[in-house]
């Protein structure tokens, strides 16, 4: 049996010789350039140049000595694509990165001083307001015949004589990755509640570049074309970023245009892409014709391993979840990553249906020896027949399921939903009755995302004789407390969340000036910045809104902050809390750093300290030395009233 036959097994459910194992396979299964280093060092392999496979995150071509050394059963065919097209990286005109555009004008950097990844600084239609600047916008040629060149030929190699199988890959990221790259977050999300017309013309257009793409490649790639690439990444660590029903109003029939039209153009299975706790769509995905889905990240909410094979596994094959990237693999030691490996094939080997790979490509500080134990342990658990998977002996220990209960809320700060006593209802008629009418507009403006109504009711309120203080405390501080928890108990997602905290930003706009002129006095004053080596910032600049909504004065460092400036920053605005965030595990660590230059500067007992990010956890919070964890903005605000005792 070779690895096509053996791959090819395992996707339509059935049992193999053995379990097949990906690395390198797509840019979503690879293993970033420095741990792709060490792991040749460890195998033994010369030390050789490293070519990339997606400039973007940084990741390495698994080259040939490697895959037999580790014996990796699919390969990919890509076409030229936007992640390595036409990318010239400029290294003097941006002090401390380098950087390049990519064919969709969207700006890419990374830090020339330990950087392990680019991230975007430019998203090209984020001034964009009408759709004529969506048609005037200079898009790229998908039918470009330089991007087909040789694709058929290298496909028909690895089948026939590679004997591996083939995944194709596509144009570019997913069409909600990119609608939002190029819109930018910070517009991307409350557009999907203030502006979808305008929004969703920018997805079909960018669809429709997609298509056009395939339109080509599935018949030029034609038999040899044995699974088809696509993404969208739609959750976070603890549930959809996204409420189901604008996923399933707005993005779910677009994703079936895609897939009915890759459909019919090949026998070919759809590999999707979609990281973070997608448990409650997978039905959905199920239904639009996706066949795989990656990188079944298991230490989400919901994402548990054995309940998935029990719920899904009859239809949807998974490819990744071997091991954790954001847990052991990183931090755990080689014993521990053998346990986590061996709980995995028990829970999603039987009857095929999975594909081994880590969860998401190993980042950069994956230790070569924890990568060397998850494919030992893959070697020794992942065969079939008699004594294997699904058939093993009587004395067979079967790992202990670490998961928790299935679960898709949101917060674990969600109350159960119950009737109000009449007391409470009470209070709030009570409060409505008291507020005047432009306050009252002001919060359902701010609760319904309406920036411009908004700022009009903060206007009418100063005009009113309300002073700035009162405008923000009977106004704006209530009105995100409501928003606050309808995200916690799962009838607000992020767009909803992102649309009142850009109302609220307008209105504290409007109001600085009067509070200064005033000596108005904020309920506190709080530092927040991405830690070193860390470009993202969504997350971040969510939490200086929804603290600024909270009555707040918010010192926002940006993303990529020195520890110093951490330090600089605390002598200079007598602040009392600082807000740290870090998305991936490579730069975590740096929280550790900047707690430690703190406390060397002697400042530490002047400030408490706050962390979050996706791969943050109490556990994690606690060990290095913080005074409080927040896994989303609206626990961050709560988290900072509680430790100031606010």
């Amino acid at each position: 049996m070779n690895s096509r036959q053996r791959a090819k097994m395992a996707l339509n459910h059935q049992e193999p010789d053995k379990i097949p194992f990906d690395l390198g396979g797509t840019v979503l299964t690879s293993i970033n350039i420095h741990s792709y280093r060490k792991l040749r060092k460890i195998l033994g392999l010369p030390e050789k140049e490293i070519q990339v496979m997606d400039m973007f995150q940084q990741i390495a071509v698994v080259d040939e000595d490697v895959r037999q050394a580790l014996g990796v059963d699919v390969r990919n065919v890509a076409p030229r694509s936007s992640a390595t097209h036409n990318i010239v990286i400029n290294t003097t005109d941006l002090p401390g990165y380098d950087f390049f555009h990519d064919e969709w004008d969207i700006g890419w950097r990374m830090p020339q001083d330990n950087g392990h990844y680019y991230d975007m600084f430019h998203h090209p239609l984020a001034s964009a307001t009408t759709i004529e600047d969506i048609k005037n916008f200079n898009w790229p040629n998908p039918t470009d015949p330089a991007r087909f060149e040789g694709l058929r030929e290298r496909a028909k190699f690895v089948a026939e004589e590679r004997g591996e199988l083939v995944i194709l890959g596509g144009l570019s990221a997913g069409f909600i990755e990119l609608t939002a790259w190029m819109r930018g977050f910070a517009k991307f999300y409350p557009d999907l509640v203030t502006n979808l017309e305008w929004l969703t013309y920018l997805m079909d257009t960018i669809i429709d570049l997609k298509l056009a793409y395939w339109e080509i490649a599935l018949p030029l790639v034609g038999e040899y074309a044995d699974v088809v690439q696509e993404a969208d990444d739609l959750a976070g660590q603890f549930g959809l970023l996204i409420s189901p029903d604008i996923y399933r109003k707005i993005i779910k029939p677009r994703h079936q245009k895609i897939m009915d039209f890759i459909k019919a153009r090949t026998d070919a299975k759809i590999f999707f892409h979609s990281c973070g706790a997608i448990r409650e769509i997978i039905p959905d995905m199920i239904e639009v014709g996706i066949d795989i889905i990656n990188p079944v990240q298991v230490s989400a909410t919901g994402m548990e391993s054995s309940a998935l094979k029990r719920d899904f596994g009859n239809e949807m094959t998974f490819w990744g979840g071997l091991v954790d990237t954001q847990g052991v693999f990183t931090d755990g030691t080689p014993d521990q990553v053998r346990d986590e490996v061996k709980r995995r094939i028990d829970d999603f080997g039987k009857d095929g249906g999975f594909i081994a790979a880590a969860v998401h490509n190993i980042q950069a500080n994956v230790p070569a020896e924890n990568i060397v134990a998850m494919w030992e342990t893959l070697q020794e658990l992942g065969n079939y027949g008699p004594g294997g998977v699904g058939q093993r002996p009587d004395d067979y220990e079967y790992s202990k399921s670490q998961d928790k209960p299935v679960t898709i809320n949101t917060s674990p700060d969600a109350m159960p939903g119950r009737a109000l006593t009449a007391e409470e209802a009470a209070a709030l008629m009570a409060e409505a009755e008291a507020d005047s009418p432009a306050i009252a507009d002001m919060k359902d403006a701010i609760i319904s995302g309406n920036a411009p109504d908004s700022v009009a009711a903060a206007e009418a309120a100063l005009k009113e004789g309300m002073s700035a203080q009162d405008v923000i405390l009977k106004g704006v501080v209530p009105a995100m407390d409501t928003v606050g928890q309808k995200f916690e108990t799962g009838e607000f997602f992020l767009p909803e969340m992102m649309a009142a905290a850009l109302g609220t930003r307008a209105i504290m706009d409007l109001l600085k000036p009067l509070l200064t002129e005033s000596g108005a006095e904020p309920v506190a004053k709080a530092i927040v910045g991405t830690v070193k080596g860390d470009l993202h910032d969504i997350g971040k600049n969510l939490v200086c809104m929804m603290l600024e909504g909270a009555g707040f004065e918010v010192i926002d460092l940006g993303p990529d902050v020195q520890p110093d400036k951490f330090v600089e920053a605390i002598n200079e605005s007598g602040a009392s809390l600082v807000g740290m965030s870090a998305l991936l595990t490579t730069t975590m660590p740096m929280m550790r750093n900047t707690i430690k230059t703190i406390q060397d500067a002697g400042v530490r007992d002047k400030v408490k300290i706050m962390v979050g990010g996706a791969g943050v956890t109490q556990d994690f919070a606690d060990d290095i030395g913080a005074d409080g964890y927040a896994q989303d903005a609206s626990a961050a605000v709560r988290k900072a009233k509680e430790l100031l005792a606010l």
